[in-house]
């Protein structure tokens, strides 16, 4: 009887308790390392070891930096905005060109978007397939017109106030001053918004004129 206890005594693996840490003596450490853990013990328990990522000697070119070399302008470096060929179109963009009078950048964004919405109203509306279409097409596009100018007032209205002093900052990034954009003023984007109106307007009507009482032979009518 002794002997068949002691027997099953031997075969139950023995347990070391380490530090508050049940460790079984007849199993091998696993995950990361667990050659380099194994046999490794000081004092009763495992020593510690530390993971480290090895940085790479080849220098790698960033193609995407801060403005400036400056992180907290919150705005990014990339090829596409930093090229010559982008800067000088969007600084030739009526919204950038600050020297000018609001009212005559409004009448620019007007006669272009007035001019280009004709095209699509009068060949998607529905009445494209009728000898109307020309002049509903037109229609169409001075009310969107209209529309798009009572939602620059209302924006005006809620963001600038009578009397205060432009938004726009006064210093480029380089640091050097410059007159501040009249357009983040509420005379200045009440000025926009009669230009945006005025040129709108302008632009449907002189792309009906050229449509449908000159009768120029364009591919779609």
């Amino acid at each position: 009887m002794a002997t068949a206890m002691a027997s099953q005594v031997m075969k139950i693996k023995s347990v070391r308790v380490t530090r508050g840490t049940v460790v079984s003596s007849s199993t091998t450490p696993r995950g990361l390392g667990c050659s380099g853990l194994k046999g490794r013990q000081q004092g009763g328990g495992f020593s510690k070891f530390t993971v480290r990522a090895i940085q790479s000697d080849k220098q790698t070119f960033q193609v995407i930096q801060p403005l400036n070399g400056d992180p907290f302008i919150g705005s990014l470096e990339t090829p596409v905005t930093s090229s010559p060929l982008v800067a000088w179109y969007l600084s030739n963009l009526p919204a950038y060109r600050t020297a000018v009078n609001p009212l005559l950048r409004g009448i620019e964004v007007g006669l272009a978007h007035g001019f280009l919405l004709v095209g699509p109203f009068v060949k998607a509306g529905p009445l494209r397939d009728t000898p109307y279409a020309g002049a509903a097409g037109s229609l169409a596009a001075g009310g969107l017109v209209t529309i798009l100018s009572i939602c620059l007032t209302i924006y005006g209205i809620a963001s600038f106030n009578e009397g205060e002093e432009s938004t726009a900052p006064s210093l480029t990034l380089t640091g050097r001053k410059k007159v501040p954009d009249q357009l983040q003023t509420a005379e200045g984007w009440a000025k926009f918004t009669g230009g945006f109106f005025f040129g709108g307007i302008s632009g449907v009507t002189w792309a009906y004129f050229l449509l449908y009482v000159l009768n120029l032979p364009y591919y779609f009518k």
